[in-house]
Order: structure tokens, then C-alpha cells, then sequence
């Protein structure tokens, strides 16, 4: 992808990101990554520290961020300063900032993302979507320590919709979710028949469930099942979708990856409160009124090795999942074969229980 701070990062180039080491008192700045971006937000601003993206609905549009993590960042935490919402004015030695946006035209976005990809150890992508009440800043942040986090050896894009960033604001999001749908289709299909990658991994938190599922349809129409499978791994990390809907819609879709997998949990109080905003209708992430269990999709239960408050982050800050995803996506091992993982099952149909790790 293009160099952003091209003095500054020079020949520091490692494994598909730009990394760096700053010497200082307190450690420094650990690492610059780079990740790529696909947005349906409007723009406001300039290029650099002073490009933002707002709630609002915009037109698709590309380009590249670099996110500096802390030299102390440990994984399973997104670093952040504990009273200032504007988080590109933390402290790059104790944070995770959003250090610069550079917008990129179609084409030269994707020219960045085969020059990235010829730089991988893995000509790979992962495409990170981000659930509901979260802004661009936050998505780009997450999805730099989730390429930290994961080790992936290849290259990170992250899809952020117009989600209003307000947790009062819920079925303005399930709208603004079912709108960015044909954006997310377009994004994927274009890496799919420009960037030249390998394999094409899609990782998906809450509502980001029901937006590629949508996409996936509109994918499936368009033709892109022909030639099958499309996709690598797929996961549904608590996914906020009708769970009756979600394996209706994700058995029509499955041969499109090859492999499905979802982590739910019965301790997410995020989806407790969806499942009651919906009258009572069960969410796929919520594991609490009976597990989503579908042939050909690894389902694994993830209750008992969240780490955050409210039980909803858990595949970004529970570091069991991010340990089980990074096998996943690293060696395309099925969840029979994963570490701490018990055998389960659900109406005669088997699931998996993560279990956390020994004497924890």
C-alpha cells in the first residue's frame, strides 16, 4: 500500500505493515501498522491527522491508515485514554492512535494492496467489520491491534459503515447496517477480482453480521458462487442477527468460504438487550436460549473465557479467542482440532465449548 510519512518509515517495512521503534524514556511507540480501509461514510477534513469520517451516509470510497501501538500494549487490550473520547489525541506510548489517514482512488488502492500483498509472508487479506456504536476512529483502531493481536502475516482492511456511533441510536444503526450492504458486497467483489490474493478471510463482529450476510447474498446473485469457494474463513464474532434468520440465510451461503465459523456466548448482555428489543427473539451471538448449530459451520461457545465487562468484545479483548482465531485464520485448523476445545452438542447436532486455559 502507499507510504504514508515516507521519510520517517523508510526501510521499515515488516511482514505487510509498517512497523517502527521509538527510543524513549517510556518505551516509545512499539509499531506503526498500516491497514487499508473501505468507508460509506462522508469525509470531512483533509488528508493526515486531520481526515475524519462522519456517521452519516456517504459514498464508497478507499485508502490506507496507519495505527501506532504502544511498545507495553498487551494483547487483548485497545489501549485508549480513559476520559478522552477523541482518540486521536492519546499518547502513542501508552495507545493505540490512529496516527494518519491518506484517502486513495479505486485503482490505486488497489495497486497499494498487491504491492502490500507482495510485501505479506502470506499473499492473504483479513477484512475486519465492526459491529454497531462504533466510529471510524475506534474501527480503524481495532482492527490495527486485532492485526497485532492475531499475528495475521498478511494484509488487514477494514470495512467501516456508517454506524452512528450512539448507543441510543440502535435502530438507526440496523438501518444504516442494511443500507452499506451493497458497499460491503462491492468491497469484497473488488478484492476478490483485483487484489490478487491468495485467500480472502472475512471477520465480523455484532451487527457487521448482518451486513455481510446481506452482502454475501448480493455476492451469490451476482454470480461470485461459480467458481467455489470465493472466501477462506469467515467468522461471526456475536453476531447481533436473528438467529432463526442467521441459519436460514447462512445455509444458502455457506459454500461460499470454506469455513464458517460463529462464537457465541450465554454472558453477552449486548445481546440480551437485543434479544429484547426484538420481543424476545433470540440473537445468533447469544447462547443463552440454545445454540445455532449448522452443518458445515463450527459453532463455538465462547461463555467461559470472556474478559470484557459486558461480555460483547470478547474476540478482540479475551485473549483464548484471540489465541483460537489466530490458529484458525494461521493453519486452517477446524475446531475439532483446536486446543481447549469439549466436544458438545445441541439437539444431536455438535458444537464446541472453548475452554480457558489451564489453571486460570
Amino acid at each position: 500500500m502507499k507510504r504514508l510519512l515516507t521519510v520517517m518509515m523508510a526501510s521499515l517495512l515488516v511482514h505487510g505493515c509498517v512497523s517502527g521503534a521509538a527510543d524513549d524514556a517510556d518505551g516509545g511507540v512499539g509499531q506503526l501498522v498500516e491497514v487499508g480501509y473501505a468507508t460509506d461514510r462522508p469525509r470531512q477534513g483533509t488528508d493526515g491527522r486531520n481526515l475524519g469520517f462522519l456517521a452519516g451516509r456517504g459514498t464508497l470510497q478507499f485508502g490506507t491508515a496507519l495505527i501506532s501501538i504502544p511498545a507495553g500494549h498487551v494483547a487483548g487490550r485497545l489501549e485508549a485514554p480513559a476520559f478522552d473520547s477523541n482518540t486521536q489525541s492519546g499518547d502513542p506510548r501508552h495507545h493505540i492512535v490512529l496516527n494518519s489517514v491518506q484517502p486513495l482512488e479505486g485503482d490505486a488502492f488497489v495497486a497499494d494492496l498487491r504491492a502490500a500483498l507482495d510485501r505479506s509472508r502470506r499473499n492473504e487479506i483479513l477484512v475486519f467489520v465492526h459491529g454497531y456504536n462504533t466510529d471510524f476512529d475506534l474501527a480503524l483502531r481495532r482492527t490495527g491491534q486485532l492485526r497485532v493481536d492475531l499475528d495475521f502475516a498478511g494484509v488487514t482492511v477494514a470495512f467501516s459503515w456508517p454506524s452512528a456511533s450512539r448507543a441510543a441510536l440502535y435502530v438507526a444503526d440496523q438501518n444504516n447496517a442494511d443500507w452499506a450492504a451493497p458497499d460491503l458486497a462491492e468491497t469484497l467483489g473488488l478484492l476478490v477480482a483485483e487484489s490478487g490474493a491468495e485467500r480472502i478471510h472475512v471477520l465480523v463482529h455484532s451487527m457487521g453480521g448482518r451486513i455481510l450476510l446481506r452482502a454475501f447474498e448480493e455476492l451469490a446473485r451476482d454470480g461470485a458462487g461459480r467458481e467455489l469457494p470465493v472466501f477462506g474463513e469467515v467468522i461471526f464474532a456475536a453476531p447481533d442477527v436473528d438467529a432463526d434468520i442467521f441459519a436460514r440465510t447462512a445455509r444458502r451461503l455457506l459454500p461460499l468460504a470454506r469455513r464458517f465459523t460463529l462464537y457465541a456466548s450465554d454472558s453477552d448482555m449486548a445481546m440480551a438487550a437485543a434479544r429484547s428489543a426484538a420481543g424476545g427473539y433470540p440473537r445468533a451471538g447469544d447462547s443463552k436460549s440454545g445454540i445455532v448449530v449448522l452443518p458445515g459451520m463450527d459453532t463455538v461457545d465462547a461463555s467461559a473465557v470472556r474478559d470484557d465487562l459486558f461480555g460483547h468484545e470478547y474476540f478482540g479483548e479475551s485473549t483464548p479467542v484471540l489465541d483460537d482465531m489466530r490458529i484458525l485464520l494461521r493453519d486452517g485448523t477446524g475446531a475439532a482440532m483446536r486446543p481447549r476445545m469439549q466436544r458438545d452438542s445441541h439437539r444431536g447436532s455438535v458444537f464446541w465449548r472453548l475452554l480457558p486455559p489451564a489453571g486460570s
